[in-house]
Protein backbone atom coordinates (compact mmCIF):
# COMPACT_ATOMS: atom_id res chain seq x y z
CA UNK A 1 0.00 0.00 0.00
CA UNK A 2 1.31 3.38 -0.90
CA UNK A 3 0.03 7.13 -0.31
CA UNK A 4 -0.98 7.27 -4.67
CA UNK A 5 -3.39 4.45 -3.27
CA UNK A 6 -4.87 6.41 -0.27
CA UNK A 7 -4.82 9.73 -3.02
CA UNK A 8 -6.67 8.10 -5.43
CA UNK A 9 -9.39 5.93 -3.41
CA UNK A 10 -11.35 9.21 -2.91
CA UNK A 11 -9.96 9.57 0.99
CA UNK A 12 -11.77 12.62 2.03
CA UNK A 13 -9.38 16.08 1.43
CA UNK A 14 -9.63 16.68 5.45
CA UNK A 15 -7.75 13.11 5.90
CA UNK A 16 -5.36 13.13 2.48
CA UNK A 17 -1.93 13.59 2.62
CA UNK A 18 -1.40 15.65 -0.63
CA UNK A 19 0.92 14.77 -3.80
CA UNK A 20 1.97 18.64 -3.47
CA UNK A 21 2.88 18.11 0.21
CA UNK A 22 4.70 15.60 -0.47
CA UNK A 23 6.73 16.68 -3.18
CA UNK A 24 7.95 19.69 -0.31
CA UNK A 25 8.99 16.71 2.11
CA UNK A 26 13.08 15.78 2.42
CA UNK A 27 14.69 13.07 1.47
CA UNK A 28 14.90 12.04 5.13
CA UNK A 29 10.96 12.55 5.46
CA UNK A 30 10.28 10.08 2.57
CA UNK A 31 12.86 7.65 3.83
CA UNK A 32 11.35 7.40 7.08
CA UNK A 33 8.27 7.25 5.08
CA UNK A 34 8.93 4.21 3.01
CA UNK A 35 9.44 2.53 6.46
CA UNK A 36 6.69 3.94 8.09
CA UNK A 37 4.32 0.75 9.53
CA UNK A 38 1.02 0.45 7.56
CA UNK A 39 -1.34 -0.67 10.41
CA UNK A 40 0.25 2.98 12.49
CA UNK A 41 -0.69 5.21 9.52
CA UNK A 42 -3.95 3.54 9.08
CA UNK A 43 -5.05 3.66 12.77
CA UNK A 44 -3.83 7.34 12.62
CA UNK A 45 -5.97 8.10 9.43
CA UNK A 46 -9.11 6.11 10.93
CA UNK A 47 -8.45 8.09 14.53
CA UNK A 48 -8.36 11.38 12.72
CA UNK A 49 -11.95 10.82 10.93
CA UNK A 50 -13.56 10.11 14.51
CA UNK A 51 -14.39 13.35 16.09
CA UNK A 52 -16.05 13.75 12.70
CA UNK A 53 -18.15 11.01 12.25
CA UNK A 54 -19.16 11.20 16.11
CA UNK A 55 -20.35 14.40 16.06
CA UNK A 56 -24.20 14.25 16.60
CA UNK A 57 -26.40 15.94 13.92
CA UNK A 58 -28.71 18.88 14.60
CA UNK A 59 -31.36 16.95 14.78
CA UNK A 60 -30.27 14.68 17.45
CA UNK A 61 -31.85 15.86 20.73
CA UNK A 62 -30.11 15.77 24.46
CA UNK A 63 -32.09 13.95 26.99
CA UNK A 64 -33.88 16.16 29.26
CA UNK A 65 -34.87 14.23 32.48
CA UNK A 66 -38.32 14.89 34.19
CA UNK A 67 -38.59 17.59 36.53
CA UNK A 68 -38.21 16.48 40.44
CA UNK A 69 -41.33 16.29 41.96
CA UNK A 70 -42.17 19.41 44.61
CA UNK A 71 -42.31 18.32 47.94
CA UNK A 72 -44.63 20.93 49.75
CA UNK A 73 -42.60 21.67 53.57
CA UNK A 74 -45.45 21.02 56.15
CA UNK A 75 -45.57 24.04 58.93
CA UNK A 76 -45.08 22.97 62.08
CA UNK A 77 -43.25 20.61 64.31
CA UNK A 78 -43.14 17.35 64.19
CA UNK A 79 -44.59 16.88 67.23
CA UNK A 80 -47.43 19.61 66.61
CA UNK A 81 -48.61 17.92 63.50
CA UNK A 82 -48.02 14.35 65.41
CA UNK A 83 -50.79 15.44 68.32
CA UNK A 84 -53.44 17.07 64.96
CA UNK A 85 -53.18 14.08 63.33
CA UNK A 86 -54.31 12.17 66.66
CA UNK A 87 -56.73 14.53 67.42
CA UNK A 88 -58.40 14.04 63.90
CA UNK A 89 -57.74 10.20 64.17
CA UNK A 90 -60.03 10.63 67.69
CA UNK A 91 -62.76 12.46 65.89
CA UNK A 92 -62.99 10.52 62.59
CA UNK A 93 -61.33 12.98 60.13
CA UNK A 94 -59.39 10.28 58.62
CA UNK A 95 -58.31 11.60 55.44
CA UNK A 96 -56.47 14.86 57.06
CA UNK A 97 -55.31 13.19 59.87
CA UNK A 98 -53.14 11.21 56.57
CA UNK A 99 -52.54 14.26 55.21
CA UNK A 100 -50.91 15.71 58.53
CA UNK A 101 -49.27 12.12 59.68
CA UNK A 102 -47.79 11.68 56.00
CA UNK A 103 -46.12 15.63 56.85
CA UNK A 104 -44.99 14.57 60.09
CA UNK A 105 -42.75 11.58 57.84
CA UNK A 106 -41.69 14.47 55.92
CA UNK A 107 -40.25 16.27 58.75
CA UNK A 108 -39.25 13.20 60.65
CA UNK A 109 -39.02 10.30 58.32
CA UNK A 110 -38.13 7.59 60.83
CA UNK A 111 -41.24 8.82 63.39
CA UNK A 112 -42.30 5.24 63.96
CA UNK A 113 -45.51 6.55 65.77
CA UNK A 114 -46.80 8.11 62.49
CA UNK A 115 -45.88 5.14 60.02
CA UNK A 116 -47.53 3.05 62.82
CA UNK A 117 -51.05 4.81 62.86
CA UNK A 118 -50.48 5.38 58.63
CA UNK A 119 -50.46 1.32 58.95
CA UNK A 120 -53.64 1.41 61.31
CA UNK A 121 -55.35 3.31 58.74
CA UNK A 122 -54.99 0.85 56.03
CA UNK A 123 -54.44 -2.64 57.15
CA UNK A 124 -56.91 -5.10 58.40
CA UNK A 125 -57.47 -4.90 61.97
CA UNK A 126 -58.71 -8.90 62.46
CA UNK A 127 -55.23 -9.62 60.34
CA UNK A 128 -52.95 -6.99 62.09
CA UNK A 129 -54.33 -7.95 65.76
CA UNK A 130 -55.82 -11.66 64.99
CA UNK A 131 -59.15 -13.34 65.27
CA UNK A 132 -58.77 -14.66 68.95
CA UNK A 133 -60.11 -12.00 71.51
CA UNK A 134 -61.54 -11.54 74.91
CA UNK A 135 -64.51 -9.17 75.88
CA UNK A 136 -63.70 -6.45 77.98
CA UNK A 137 -65.85 -4.01 80.32
CA UNK A 138 -65.07 -0.53 79.78
CA UNK A 139 -63.95 0.85 83.65
CA UNK A 140 -64.30 4.87 84.69
CA UNK A 141 -61.56 6.96 83.74
CA UNK A 142 -60.78 4.10 80.49
CA UNK A 143 -59.35 5.85 77.16
CA UNK A 144 -58.94 3.72 74.22
CA UNK A 145 -54.89 4.71 74.49
CA UNK A 146 -55.11 3.62 77.97
CA UNK A 147 -56.49 0.15 77.14
CA UNK A 148 -54.73 -0.37 74.11
CA UNK A 149 -51.38 0.13 76.61
CA UNK A 150 -52.76 -1.63 79.07
CA UNK A 151 -53.41 -4.83 76.60
CA UNK A 152 -51.30 -4.27 73.42
CA UNK A 153 -48.83 -2.88 75.04
CA UNK A 154 -48.78 0.57 72.88
CA UNK A 155 -50.97 3.56 73.27
CA UNK A 156 -50.77 4.30 69.78
CA UNK A 157 -52.11 1.38 68.96
CA UNK A 158 -55.89 3.06 70.10
CA UNK A 159 -56.80 3.70 66.50
CA UNK A 160 -56.38 0.36 65.39
CA UNK A 161 -58.33 -1.03 68.60
CA UNK A 162 -61.60 1.21 67.51
CA UNK A 163 -61.75 0.00 64.27
CA UNK A 164 -61.27 -3.66 65.56
CA UNK A 165 -64.50 -2.87 67.39
CA UNK A 166 -66.23 -1.17 64.48
CA UNK A 167 -65.92 2.34 66.49
CA UNK A 168 -66.28 5.40 64.62
CA UNK A 169 -65.34 8.34 66.92
CA UNK A 170 -61.74 6.58 68.89
CA UNK A 171 -61.72 9.96 71.93
CA UNK A 172 -64.10 8.84 73.97
CA UNK A 173 -65.44 5.25 75.49
CA UNK A 174 -68.52 5.27 77.76
CA UNK A 175 -68.18 3.09 80.76
CA UNK A 176 -70.03 0.16 81.41
CA UNK A 177 -69.40 -1.05 77.59
CA UNK A 178 -68.20 -3.73 76.14
CA UNK A 179 -65.11 -4.06 73.72
CA UNK A 180 -63.51 -6.71 72.23
CA UNK A 181 -59.74 -7.36 73.31
CA UNK A 182 -57.82 -9.07 70.52
CA UNK A 183 -55.56 -11.81 72.81
CA UNK A 184 -55.74 -14.72 74.90
CA UNK A 185 -57.81 -13.17 78.09
CA UNK A 186 -55.37 -12.20 81.05
CA UNK A 187 -55.47 -14.09 84.62
CA UNK A 188 -57.58 -13.09 86.95
CA UNK A 189 -56.57 -12.45 90.73
CA UNK A 190 -58.09 -13.27 93.44
CA UNK A 191 -60.47 -10.83 95.25
CA UNK A 192 -60.34 -8.39 92.44
CA UNK A 193 -63.82 -7.75 90.78
CA UNK A 194 -62.65 -5.67 87.75
CA UNK A 195 -61.31 -8.12 84.83
CA UNK A 196 -57.63 -7.42 84.61
CA UNK A 197 -55.01 -7.72 86.76
CA UNK A 198 -53.67 -4.41 86.02
CA UNK A 199 -54.81 -1.52 87.97
CA UNK A 200 -56.68 0.88 86.01
CA UNK A 201 -56.00 4.68 86.31
CA UNK A 202 -58.87 6.18 87.54
CA UNK A 203 -59.31 10.42 86.68
CA UNK A 204 -58.21 11.42 90.06
CA UNK A 205 -54.97 9.38 89.78
CA UNK A 206 -54.23 10.68 86.04
CA UNK A 207 -54.33 14.83 87.93
CA UNK A 208 -52.45 13.72 90.01
CA UNK A 209 -49.71 12.19 87.60
CA UNK A 210 -50.38 15.71 85.91
CA UNK A 211 -49.15 17.90 88.63
CA UNK A 212 -46.32 15.83 89.28
CA UNK A 213 -45.18 16.48 85.62
CA UNK A 214 -46.02 20.26 86.09
CA UNK A 215 -44.11 20.18 89.63
CA UNK A 216 -40.92 18.73 87.36
CA UNK A 217 -41.08 21.24 85.13
CA UNK A 218 -42.14 18.86 82.11
CA UNK A 219 -44.96 20.92 80.90
CA UNK A 220 -45.50 19.45 77.68
CA UNK A 221 -46.32 16.38 79.06
CA UNK A 222 -48.53 18.21 81.66
CA UNK A 223 -50.73 19.33 79.03
CA UNK A 224 -50.94 16.60 76.86
CA UNK A 225 -52.02 14.91 79.75
CA UNK A 226 -54.64 17.50 80.97
CA UNK A 227 -56.26 18.23 77.23
CA UNK A 228 -56.97 14.14 77.32
CA UNK A 229 -58.25 14.16 80.43
CA UNK A 230 -60.74 17.27 79.99
CA UNK A 231 -61.79 16.02 76.80
CA UNK A 232 -62.57 12.57 78.09
CA UNK A 233 -64.16 14.18 80.93
CA UNK A 234 -65.43 17.37 80.17
CA UNK A 235 -65.26 20.56 81.55
CA UNK A 236 -64.16 20.26 85.38
CA UNK A 237 -62.79 22.75 87.83
CA UNK A 238 -59.76 21.44 89.13
CA UNK A 239 -58.40 20.10 85.61
CA UNK A 240 -59.50 23.50 83.97
CA UNK A 241 -57.32 25.37 87.12
CA UNK A 242 -53.92 23.18 87.15
CA UNK A 243 -54.45 23.34 82.70
CA UNK A 244 -54.17 27.41 83.08
CA UNK A 245 -51.43 27.23 85.57
CA UNK A 246 -49.61 24.93 83.45
CA UNK A 247 -50.29 26.83 80.11
CA UNK A 248 -48.92 29.63 82.12
CA UNK A 249 -46.04 28.75 82.86
CA UNK A 250 -44.92 26.79 79.86
CA UNK A 251 -45.47 29.96 78.25
CA UNK A 252 -43.09 31.85 80.22
CA UNK A 253 -40.45 29.24 79.98
CA UNK A 254 -40.79 29.69 76.63
CA UNK A 255 -40.77 33.90 76.06
CA UNK A 256 -37.97 34.27 78.55
CA UNK A 257 -36.09 32.74 76.33
CA UNK A 258 -37.10 34.49 73.05
CA UNK A 259 -38.82 31.24 71.90
CA UNK A 260 -41.64 33.87 70.64
CA UNK A 261 -43.12 31.85 68.05
CA UNK A 262 -43.46 28.57 69.53
CA UNK A 263 -44.90 31.02 72.81
CA UNK A 264 -47.72 32.11 70.94
CA UNK A 265 -48.99 28.58 69.52
CA UNK A 266 -49.03 27.68 72.43
CA UNK A 267 -51.44 30.48 73.62
CA UNK A 268 -53.33 29.92 70.90
CA UNK A 269 -54.10 26.46 72.00
CA UNK A 270 -54.68 27.83 75.59
CA UNK A 271 -57.22 30.69 74.31
CA UNK A 272 -59.39 28.17 72.24
CA UNK A 273 -60.12 26.84 75.57
CA UNK A 274 -60.10 29.39 77.82
CA UNK A 275 -60.74 32.68 75.23
CA UNK A 276 -61.57 35.13 78.06
CA UNK A 277 -58.58 34.61 80.59
CA UNK A 278 -57.05 37.50 81.47
CA UNK A 279 -53.50 35.83 82.41
CA UNK A 280 -53.50 34.39 79.03
CA UNK A 281 -54.67 37.13 76.98
CA UNK A 282 -51.86 39.21 78.39
CA UNK A 283 -49.07 36.61 78.28
CA UNK A 284 -50.03 36.14 74.18
CA UNK A 285 -49.77 39.75 73.97
CA UNK A 286 -46.47 39.88 75.53
CA UNK A 287 -45.63 36.95 73.08
CA UNK A 288 -46.39 39.35 70.18
CA UNK A 289 -44.93 42.35 71.23
CA UNK A 290 -41.04 41.01 72.03
CA UNK A 291 -41.59 39.07 68.52
CA UNK A 292 -42.06 42.30 66.97
CA UNK A 293 -39.32 44.09 69.37
CA UNK A 294 -37.05 40.98 68.01
CA UNK A 295 -37.71 41.92 64.55
CA UNK A 296 -37.31 45.54 64.73
CA UNK A 297 -33.36 44.31 66.68
CA UNK A 298 -32.62 42.20 63.24
CA UNK A 299 -33.88 45.42 61.22
CA UNK A 300 -31.11 47.12 63.15
CA UNK A 301 -28.57 44.65 62.79
CA UNK A 302 -29.23 44.84 58.92
CA UNK A 303 -28.74 48.58 59.20
CA UNK A 304 -25.64 48.71 60.47
CA UNK A 305 -23.97 45.91 58.30
CA UNK A 306 -25.20 48.79 55.06
CA UNK A 307 -23.56 51.41 56.99
CA UNK A 308 -26.61 53.48 57.75
CA UNK A 309 -25.80 53.57 61.62
CA UNK A 310 -28.66 56.38 62.47
CA UNK A 311 -31.46 54.48 61.24
CA UNK A 312 -29.87 51.60 63.07
CA UNK A 313 -29.76 53.69 66.40
CA UNK A 314 -33.81 54.52 65.35
CA UNK A 315 -34.65 50.84 64.88
CA UNK A 316 -32.37 49.50 68.59
CA UNK A 317 -34.88 52.49 70.45
CA UNK A 318 -37.55 50.92 68.78
CA UNK A 319 -36.69 47.49 70.14
CA UNK A 320 -36.65 49.08 73.62
CA UNK A 321 -39.71 50.53 73.79
CA UNK A 322 -41.53 47.22 72.81
CA UNK A 323 -39.49 45.36 74.98
CA UNK A 324 -37.28 47.40 77.25
CA UNK A 325 -35.02 43.80 79.01
CA UNK A 326 -33.77 43.26 75.62
CA UNK A 327 -30.06 43.30 75.92
CA UNK A 328 -29.23 43.34 72.20
CA UNK A 329 -30.56 46.16 71.53
CA UNK A 330 -29.25 47.73 74.72
CA UNK A 331 -25.88 46.59 73.81
CA UNK A 332 -26.17 47.37 70.10
CA UNK A 333 -27.24 50.95 71.53
CA UNK A 334 -24.42 51.93 73.75
CA UNK A 335 -21.50 50.66 71.04
CA UNK A 336 -23.05 52.54 68.38
CA UNK A 337 -24.24 56.24 70.05
CA UNK A 338 -20.58 57.88 69.82
CA UNK A 339 -20.54 57.31 66.01
CA UNK A 340 -24.14 58.38 65.58
CA UNK A 341 -23.56 61.63 67.97
CA UNK A 342 -20.61 62.28 65.58
CA UNK A 343 -22.08 62.13 62.32
CA UNK A 344 -25.02 64.36 63.59
CA UNK A 345 -22.61 67.08 64.50
CA UNK A 346 -21.05 66.81 61.44
CA UNK A 347 -24.40 66.98 59.44
CA UNK A 348 -24.98 70.16 61.18
CA UNK A 349 -21.15 71.73 60.41
CA UNK A 350 -21.67 70.95 56.72
CA UNK A 351 -25.35 72.38 56.65
CA UNK A 352 -23.94 75.36 58.36
CA UNK A 353 -21.39 75.79 56.22
CA UNK A 354 -23.91 76.00 53.19
CA UNK A 355 -25.90 78.17 54.95
CA UNK A 356 -28.70 75.73 55.79
CA UNK A 357 -29.33 76.59 58.55
CA UNK A 358 -32.63 75.05 59.61
CA UNK A 359 -30.87 72.10 57.81
CA UNK A 360 -28.12 72.25 60.34
CA UNK A 361 -30.41 73.22 63.58
CA UNK A 362 -32.47 69.78 62.43
CA UNK A 363 -29.38 67.79 62.85
CA UNK A 364 -27.97 69.05 66.49
CA UNK A 365 -31.92 68.55 68.09
CA UNK A 366 -31.44 64.84 66.60
CA UNK A 367 -28.13 64.54 68.46
CA UNK A 368 -29.16 66.54 71.59
CA UNK A 369 -32.03 64.24 72.34
CA UNK A 370 -29.10 61.32 71.95
CA UNK A 371 -27.12 63.57 74.26
CA UNK A 372 -28.51 66.43 75.74
CA UNK A 373 -25.11 67.43 77.55
CA UNK A 374 -23.20 68.10 74.36
CA UNK A 375 -21.46 71.19 74.98
CA UNK A 376 -20.28 71.83 71.05
CA UNK A 377 -24.05 70.67 70.04
CA UNK A 378 -25.31 73.41 72.73
CA UNK A 379 -23.38 76.07 71.71
CA UNK A 380 -23.57 75.45 68.20
CA UNK A 381 -27.36 75.59 68.40
CA UNK A 382 -27.61 78.74 70.49
CA UNK A 383 -25.63 80.66 67.73
CA UNK A 384 -27.69 79.00 64.75
CA UNK A 385 -31.16 80.42 66.70
CA UNK A 386 -29.57 83.56 67.04
CA UNK A 387 -28.70 83.85 63.74
CA UNK A 388 -32.56 82.54 62.22
CA UNK A 389 -33.90 85.19 65.01
CA UNK A 390 -32.18 87.88 64.14
CA UNK A 391 -33.30 87.30 60.19
CA UNK A 392 -37.13 86.64 60.95
CA UNK A 393 -37.13 90.00 62.82
CA UNK A 394 -35.38 91.66 60.38
CA UNK A 395 -37.92 90.88 57.88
Amino acid sequence: MNLQYIEDQGTPTTLLISRTRLVGMTKVTMQELRFFPVGLLLATLIGCALPSALTPTRETQAFEPSPAPVLEVPQGTAKELFREGIDMLQYGDIQRAKTVLQQVLVLEPNHKYARGLLLQIDADPVEMLGKENFVYKVQPGDSLSLIAKRFLGDPFKFYILGRYNDLDIFGNLEAGRSIKIPGKKPAINKGMENEQSTPIPTSAGRLSEAKILYKDGRFSDAIDLLEKLRFQEGPDAEIDDLLLGVYAAHAKKLIDPGQFEEAKKLLHRALNIHPANERLNKQFDQAVMYGNAEQTYQEGNRLVINGELEKAYASYVQTLKLNREHAGAKAALSKIKPQVIEAYYADSVRARRRQKLTEALGSLDKLLEIDPNHKLAKESRLEIKAILDREQSGR
